[in-house]
């Protein structure tokens, strides 16, 4: 299970058939129950809501209304339920998984139970209806329960929560020939049904036939009626010569005239071509859909109160960077604009579609291991500017997450969100060395591995509260910076001591480690520290410094700390780097699910 199997289980919750749609092979891996249950809560339900869904499903008062709704599927059928308010004695009768047998159980109660006064109901319908009637009467007498409610099955096994929430699955194999047609089912009708209100003109339209009716039977009157009760009378005749009792009738049979729905036709003008949608480009359909979408937020919606909920599966399929961009900009646009009517998610793996001002929406789904198992399990994890400020207490004043963390989640960390583990590192220099160490095998991002650089000692902690946070655990490499006062100068000597010494005293002390200004070299399973700086450490590795000078002098490198440069010495450098930095690099490995 990934991100994209949440954004389809709300689909099968809202959209599947009575069936259910499923098969065993959509039952998780190594699950012993052969069961599958989605639940969803519904919140700042409306008064509108609330007459569609009924007081015993909506849960809470006017300030707080919300309804949790559950889909199962078990055995190829489907059932809906509800956390709801309800008697504990129909509990019974609500179980019975026929309609006959539950009028059975409800008549038994009506005899068991005369106090309660119930009417008679002879179908299931009106015994359900019988039994809320006389909930709602008596508040006192109910308790939380979970409810069985096969009523939100409509007509055609579409369900009753369309009315009022439609929810819009986009997959990432959208067949754009196939999701332009104006169909109830597909993108485009569901956009044209939240956007166009044709009833106006079905009704007019639908007079237009009358006259056109009457003018049939007209004629039909005019041509056939005589001559078909004359041979209507001859049949009937020589039908008697075999039978009696019996007469023949022949009638015109009226056809039903009826003007179709009126439909809508995308087309794509190309200069003086006129094309049909599948005919144009992979990033075109797509662009179709934001077209779309973009029309879609500077409406209204039709359909009233009711709301539109688009899912859409990695949105930055067939998209240039620019166009991705954009999209993530129409994205935002709709959920932003509450009369709009509609909520926007989306399972991605593109940087793109971060949002500073979405970071608490940021929802990060992984896989975790299960001691004792060889499936493990998924895990949900999201976090709020409170929870960073909580882990950051002692560490950074609140004021200055909030000033920084829009800058952080933006600049340094996108890719860091899509990793199974990170390092974190002050410099591009540190960056570039321990990725360079790590191609000599195999690079670390095979193993799901991205090294982050945090723009100093003061960034780490932020960078991984964030990641931490959100389920992407870190190593932490920083230096002690030892000797910081021999590459100052004398007249700003102390000054530099002591700024380095506040400064590894709230790092340390936010990695829960004895708080030390001029910390030795320690290397821990989820931090290390360098007693001075990476530097020392590199000239313990000669071919390292010997490969750099060759770089430089062929024209291949730059002199100074070019991170591209210490990159490229540390691939190719003749012998293996310091134990130190492997050992670095082989922790944040044992961080990773598959390490």
């Amino acid at each position: 299970m990934g991100k994209s199997s949440v954004l389809r289980a709300l689909d099968w919750y809202f959209n599947g058939g009575k069936s259910g749609d499923l098969t065993e092979e959509d039952v998780c891996v190594g699950a012993g129950h052969r069961r599958i249950e989605v639940e969803v809560e519904f919140g700042n339900l409306t008064e509108d809501d609330r007459a569609v869904l009924g007081d015993s499903l909506v849960l809470g008062d006017t300030t707080d209304a919300h309804a949790i709704i559950g889909r199962s599927w078990e055995a190829g059928s489907a059932s809906y339920w509800a956390h709801g308010r309800a008697c504990p004695l129909f509990a019974d009768i609500r179980a019975a998984e026929s309609a006959r047998e539950r009028i059975q159980r409800y008549k038994q109660f009506r005899v068991e139970h005369q106090d309660f006064e119930l009417p008679a109901a002879n179908s299931a319908a009106a015994v359900e209806q019988e039994l809320r009637s006389w909930e709602s009467m008596h508040p006192d007498q109910l308790v939380m329960e979970r409810l069985p409610r096969p009523d939100l099955f409509g007509v055609g096994g579409e369900t009753q929560l369309s009315d009022v929430f439609d929810y819009v699955f986009v997959s990432a194999d959208l067949r754009a020939d196939e999701e332009a047609r104006d169909v109830k089912s597909t993108i485009v009708g569901r956009i044209l049904e939240h956007a166009i209100d044709r009833a106006g003109a079905e009704s007019e339209l639908a007079d237009l036939v009358k006259p056109m009716a009457d003018q049939y039977t007209a004629v039909e009157d005019k041509f056939f009626t005589q001559p078909l009760a004359d041979l209507s009378d001859r049949l009937t005749q020589a039908v008697k010569e075999f039978t009696r009792g019996r007469e023949i009738s022949v009638k015109p049979a009226l056809p039903e005239f009826r003007i179709p729905t009126v439909q809508f036709e995308v087309k794509v003008t190309d200069g003086l071509a006129i094309t049909r949608v599948d005919q144009q480009g992979h990033g075109f359909r797509r662009a179709l859909l934001i077209s779309a979408l973009r029309s879609l937020a500077d409406s209204t919606p039709a359909a009233g109160s009711r709301v539109m909920c688009l899912a859409i599966e990695e949105p930055e399929l067939f998209q240039h960077p620019v166009q991705a961009r954009a999209f993530a900009t129409v994205l935002r646009g709709l959920a932003q604009h509450q009369s709009h009517g509609v909520q926007v998610a989306y399972a991605t793996h593109s940087p793109f579609f971060l949002e500073a001002e979405g970071f608490a929406e940021v929802r990060r789904i992984a896989r975790v291991p299960v001691p004792g198992t060889d499936t493990g399990a998924v895990k949900v994890y999201s976090t709020s500017l409170q929870a960073i400020e909580y882990r950051l207490a002692g560490t950074k004043e609140p004021a200055q997450v909030a000033k920084q963390l829009s800058g952080v989640f933006l600049k340094r960390l996108p890719e860091a969100l899509f990793a199974d583990a990170v390092i974190l590192v002050e410099g591009t220099t540190d960056q570039a060395i321990l990725e360079g160490c790590a191609l000599r095998e195999d690079a670390l991002n095979v193993s799901g591995i991205v090294v982050v650089e945090t723009n100093g000692k003061e960034g780490i902690p932020l960078a991984h509260s964030i990641l931490e946070e959100l389920g992407v655990p870190c190593f932490v490499m920083f230096d002690g910076d030892g000797r910081v006062g021999n590459r100052t100068a004398p007249e700003n000597r102390a000054n530099a001591e002591e700024v380095v010494g506040v400064a590894n005293r709230r790092l340390l002390h936010y990695l829960h480690a004895p708080e030390q200004e001029h910390p030795a070299t320690t290397m821990t399973d989820r931090w290390a520290v360098l007693e001075d700086t990476l530097e020392p450490v590199l000239d313990e590795w000669a071919a390292w410094g010997a490969k750099h000078r060759e770089l430089i002098q062929d024209g291949r490198g730059l002199p100074g700390k070019d991170a591209a440069t210490y990159r490229l010495a540390a691939i190719e450098a003749d012998a293996d780097p310091p134990a130190l930095l492997s050992d670095i690099i082989a922790r944040a490995r044992a961080l990773s699910p598959d390490g």
